[in-house]
């Protein structure tokens, strides 16, 4: 198992990945040394330790700049079925989850940690399946499930899209994370979840729409709503 240590080069190297063609080798090596050097940061708030330089291939300077303050965690109080965009189609429910950054870290601290560790345990993959598709930076990353009460449901993957504006996008990959995904097919009163990897241009300030086969999801709007008030709730309650 790789070291802390190791751990922390990665992540500071993929942090820096982006700005190293500038002339910051320098920068770079001499922050992998402190990296190594120093001590262990102390845990966040309520108990929640940062999930930076805890895997390979992930670290919050890599999601894309956002126009909010990124919130620190341990504060928010959302709940995961808040941020979720749900579909349903016939017998089949679909939910959605973003896993940027900010919008996680307004959930509860335990919800927060799962849904963290979700893209951090699988960021070396998600990076190198975007790459692939042509994305440069960290692209914008979905938990996707599928449900059904019925005896048994078939589902398609790759039909999972959005609406943005007046772009449509399909998933650039997907990365299954419960061992039936690829089978399609839903047993009654089971769950299937998978990463859903899309290109960085699905713009969550902007309108929104979850599709799947003629299905709709609600506006994202509403829940980019909730996000916001409970943004500046928690930017309040993190004030020293």
């Amino acid at each position: 198992m790789p070291s802390a240590c190791h751990r922390s080069k990665f992540a500071i190297l993929a942090g820096a990945s982006r700005t190293a063609h500038r002339g910051l080798n320098t920068f770079v090596l001499l922050a992998v040394a402190t990296a190594c050097g120093g001590t262990a940061a102390p845990d966040g708030a309520m108990g929640v330790r940062p999930a930076v330089a805890q895997q390979e291939g992930w670290s919050p300077e890599l999601e894309q700049t956002s126009a909010r303050p990124l919130p620190p965690a341990g504060y928010g109080t959302l709940s995961q079925d808040n941020i979720t965009i749900g579909i349903q189609s016939g017998t089949l429910l679909i939910k959605l989850v973003p896993l940027d950054e900010w919008v996680i870290r307004l959930t509860a601290p335990d919800t927060y940690r799962r849904l963290n560790s979700f893209k951090v345990s699988r960021g070396e993959e998600i990076l190198q399946r975007a790459r692939r598709a042509g994305e440069r930076g960290w692209p914008r990353v979905f938990l996707v499930s599928f449900f059904t009460r019925n005896y048994e449901e078939n589902f398609q993957p790759n039909d999972v899209q959005f609406r943005n504006q007046s772009f449509i996008y399909r998933p650039l990959a997907i990365i299954p994370i419960t061992p039936d995904f690829t089978r399609e097919r839903l047993r009654q009163q089971e769950t299937q979840m998978a990463l859903y990897v899309y290109t960085e241009d699905v713009d969550l300030d902007l309108p929104l729409v979850a599709l799947y086969q003629g299905a709709e999801g609600p506006q994202w709007v509403g829940i980019r709503s909730r996000l916001d008030r409970e943004l500046a709730t928690v930017l309040s309650r993190a004030v020293p």
